[in-house]
């Protein structure tokens, strides 16, 4: 191998490297989602796909849950008011990362749907809780929770 291919192996290998130490929690946002009634929570509960988050650890989820919020707080000024309402109204210490959060309807009426991955001490965040605020107010309007 000559000179020239050696460093630019080298090059592609320390991008790589920097790029997995890089690595951020990004939220899945939905700007126009879909509309939901009381019973379809349960199905979310079982469907919403957790991706990389569940293999994360309860005592990683504060740094990946901030993570998550501020990657939130990309999309605009009403997603970014519901990361302040999320991290005012839950603590950074709770072990729970905000997977998909959805702007859609609830009831008929509109809503953010936020779905995120929790898990207790010493376990990975392979369980499953969805919450429903209101659009304006983002106040909760419904909750479910799946182990």
């Amino acid at each position: 191998m000559t000179t020239r291919h050696t460093a630019a192996v080298a090059w592609i290998c320390a991008l790589v490297l920097l790029g997995a130490c890089t690595a951020r929690t990004t939220v899945n946002y939905v700007s126009e989602g879909g509309s939901y009634a009381a019973e379809d929570l349960d199905r979310l509960l079982t469907t919403v796909d957790l991706g990389s988050i569940a293999g994360l650890s309860a005592e990683e989820a504060p740094k990946a849950r901030q993570e998550a919020l501020a990657s939130l707080r990309l999309h605009g000024d009403d997603a970014s008011a519901l990361a302040d309402s999320l991290t005012r109204e839950f603590p950074v210490d709770v072990a729970s990362v905000p997977v998909i959060v959805e702007r859609g309807e609830y009831e008929g009426a509109p809503a953010w749907i936020v779905v995120e991955a929790w898990g207790d001490t010493g376990e990975q965040l392979a369980h499953r809780r969805v919450w429903v605020f209101s659009f304006d107010t983002r106040d909760v309007i419904a909750a479910r929770s799946a182990l």
